[in-house]
């Protein structure tokens, strides 16, 4: 089995990031120095390196099911077939019962899209196809990293509370925090950004060859 690695960063990043926030924090509210523990000898902190690595990428690909669970299958708010109808507007083919079920709706976007790249020129479905693969991975990743954030988010607030009596650990918490946040508003945006971005693609494209 051939495992490209474009999944393995797709999964492993927001496993890893998870682990390490996990791991940031715990080693302060146990008030853990790194150098004084066994961390510090190669052969154990190789070791422990090695499986935190290797666990990120399950891990990130568990976050992955998540998030496409919650924003893809089970969002029943989603409007993006809605937008194509009223963008494209009779160039866009209904099936049978449009607007009943949003997953048939998107199923109806997929083959609209896919019947009009079969009848491109080969030159013209390259450059179609890589440019959407790009931007549709592109926005799982940064769904994946969401999700990881959120989580590492979540686990951070429930960490504060061991944390109200050891003003000298506050400190870092709330370092680490602010690092937390960041990520998770930046992948947001960039989570928005890009699902904007193909949608337009989408559309401009099927306007001008449908």
């Amino acid at each position: 089995m051939k495992f490209e690695t474009k999944y393995l960063i797709r999964w492993g990043i927001p496993g890893w990031i998870l682990i390490f926030w996990t791991f940031y924090q715990i080693l302060f509210v146990k008030v853990i120095n790194p150098f004084d523990s066994d961390l510090v000898d190669i052969s154990k902190g190789f070791t422990l390196l090695i499986s935190l690595t290797a666990l990120g990428v399950p891990l990130g690909y568990l976050l992955h099911q998540i998030y496409f669970g919650i924003v893809w299958v089970w969002n029943k708010k989603r409007k993006l077939a809605d937008d194509f109808s009223n963008e494209l507007g009779d160039k866009f083919p209904k099936q049978d019962g449009w607007g009943s079920d949003k997953n048939q709706d998107y199923y109806q976007i997929e083959y609209v899209w896919h019947a009009m790249l079969i009848n491109q020129d080969t030159e013209t479905r390259a450059y179609l196809e890589g440019r959407y693969r790009h931007l549709l991975s592109t926005i799982h990743s940064m769904g994946s990293l969401f999700a990881s954030s959120l989580i590492s988010l979540g686990v951070s607030g429930l960490i504060a509370f061991s944390l109200h009596n050891n003003d000298a650990m506050y400190l870092y918490y709330v370092v680490g925090l602010v690092f937390q946040l960041a990520i998770f508003l930046s992948a947001m945006a960039n989570y928005v950004y890009y699902s904007n971005n193909l949608k337009a693609f989408q559309i401009k494209m099927l306007k001008t060859y449908l």
